[in-house]
């Protein structure tokens, strides 16, 4: 018969066996979990970031070129002037050129800029070139292209002119060698129209080693890279990858995002050396985990009494952590290998928690405005479904929508646009509290509180719309709400277009009132 010692050492140690086993084992799958995320997020955060910068760069080239063309129409009287007046001619295309020599100066990764008249109205040798000599980095007058010498689809040469005339819109041109110029660009053009005649094209050309450079800048992990492609996911250009080429990504992990000029930015990064780290960190687990084992299973036998009672409480803390419970208490303070399995286990759940936290953080917030996004938004809403069939506990839905926000963008720049979104979100917090404001859209959020009734909910919007009136800034800002409270059915769904549908009346009528939102110092924000 097997003594009491030899039962409680062998209950002890398999009690140990199981608990480590359990712990490992959830902390694997939890640590894959966490890392396979954050690797999403670092990669994802990254090319948002990089594409930005690169969207920068391409707006306020697009800026320049508009500067040029606004002022290419504005300034000129007529068509039939310019046609017949070659003194007028001469004295036009010097005020364009020293305003576009001024403008290319100005503009980061510029390396011409030009304005050619239409052939059939004037010369097919006028305008103006101006080039940057790779030598000095000045801006030199150059000789013209005569466009007639050349076919239309002659892109090397005159593709600049006829690709943009048969777009008839402002157009990006992907990258190409100018033989004119000796340079491998991109380009930005505009057709000008004066009274719906075509007066000529206005562009400039960006040196497409410029976009290479900070393209290659970046990095994530230390063999990831970034390339641009198009649309249908042909490299366009790699350091690494040859042109036309389709990344393979069974072997990779791709972020990418959408620039303006059409292409794509995207980073990439094995994933064998993404998983490196939690492979490492698992195995790092799993070794400590036997160590563990090993210790316990040799002094069992000498504590047997005073480790029972600890092993107990280190099995409840392991199935709370199991359940998703990071919160868990211990009590243990010995300074055996209890003890260490005890502060172990404690450092495992608070290490879990920080990085849960942390990457839920970074997935549920809007970076802009700091409120809730749209993935927490569709996250709550199940939530509120599921607590309302338990127990029925009251909500009330508000929606907001910006007025203006889209000619704000148009007319003063996306930056001006996100100072109309912080300010909006600003009272919103100020009125319902950080906790219960949504980022649904680029111009919309939605509201959910708890136990409100329609007089609170008409002071709250009362109190909003007042907030936004006595607001003080360089916009006037303006936005439509609605709101609505559960029925008896408490669908969210439903009170949510109710909300949204009362939000849309009030829309139309500050519409028809001319209520919008309006920059009162136009110099903010590009």
């Amino acid at each position: 018969m097997k003594s009491i010692q030899t039962k409680i050492v062998s209950l002890v140690i398999v009690v140990i066996i199981v608990s480590t086993v359990l712990i490992g084992g959830i902390g694997t799958i939890w640590i894959r979990r966490a890392m396979n995320q954050s690797s999403a997020d670092i990669m994802n955060l990254t090319c948002s970031e990089k594409a930005q910068e690169l969207n920068g760069i391409l707006g306020r080239m697009e800026q320049s070129v508009e500067i040029l063309s606004e002022y290419t129409i504005n300034n000129l009287e007529s068509t039939t002037r310019l046609m017949n007046d070659e003194e007028y001619l001469k004295e036009y295309t010097q005020e364009l050129s020293e305003l576009g020599l001024t403008i290319a100066k100005e503009t980061e990764g510029a390396v011409a800029i030009y304005v050619r008249f239409n052939p059939d109205i004037t010369s097919s040798k006028a305008g103006f070139f101006w080039v940057k000599d790779k030598k000095s980095g000045h801006f030199i007058d150059t000789e013209l292209t005569d466009i007639e010498e050349y076919d239309s689809d002659d892109t090397e040469h005159v593709g600049w002119y006829y690709t943009t005339i048969q777009y008839g819109k402002d157009l990006w041109l992907q990258p190409y060698y100018n033989q004119n110029i000796d340079v491998y660009m991109i380009s930005y053009v505009i057709p000008v129209y004066k009274n719906d005649e075509l007066v000529g094209i206005v562009g400039m050309d960006i040196d497409f080693n410029y976009i290479m450079k900070e393209v290659d800048s970046i990095q994530v992990y230390d063999t990831g890279y970034a390339f641009l492609t198009d649309e249908n996911s042909s490299v366009i250009y790699s350091r690494y990858n040859s042109e036309g080429t389709v990344i393979n990504t069974e072997e990779d992990k791709i972020s990418s995002k959408f620039l303006r000029n059409g292409m794509y930015l995207s980073v990439t990064a094995p994933i064998s050396e993404i998983n490196r780290s939690s492979n490492y960190l698992i195995m790092s687990i799993i070794a400590l985990t036997i160590l563990i084992i090993m210790i316990f299973t040799l002094v069992t036998a000498t504590i047997a009494k005073t480790i029972i009672r600890p092993l107990k409480e280190l099995t409840v803390a392991a199935n709370e952590i199991a359940n998703g419970n990071l919160d868990v208490s211990f009590t243990c303070k010995s300074k055996d290998e209890v003890g260490i399995l005890s502060d172990s286990l404690k450092e495992t759940a608070k290490q879990l928690k920080i990085k849960i936290e942390y990457i839920k953080n970074l997935a549920y917030i809007d970076k802009l405005t700091g409120v809730k996004n749209n993935t927490a938004y569709l996250h709550d809403v199940m939530t509120i479904n599921e607590e309302w069939k338990e127990k029925k506990e009251s909500f009330a839905v508000f929606v907001v929508d910006i007025n203006g926000l889209k000619q704000i963008n148009d007319t003063y720049g996306h930056g001006c646009g996100n100072d109309l979104i912080i300010a909006t979100s600003e009272e919103l917090i100020n009125v319902f509290d950080q906790e219960s404001v949504y980022r649904i859209g680029g111009d919309e959020f939605t509201v959910i509180k708890k136990n409100l009734n329609q007089q609170m909910c008409r002071e709250l919007v009362t109190e909003f719309q007042e907030g936004l009136d006595e607001k003080k800034g360089n916009i006037k800002v303006s936005a439509a709400i609605g709101f609505a409270i559960c029925d008896a059915d408490g669908d969210y769904d439903s009170v949510f277009h109710r909300a949204d549908g009362e939000m849309y009346e009030m829309k139309q009528k500050m519409k028809e009132q001319g209520d919008t939102s309006v920059v009162v110092e136009a110099h903010i924000s590009e």
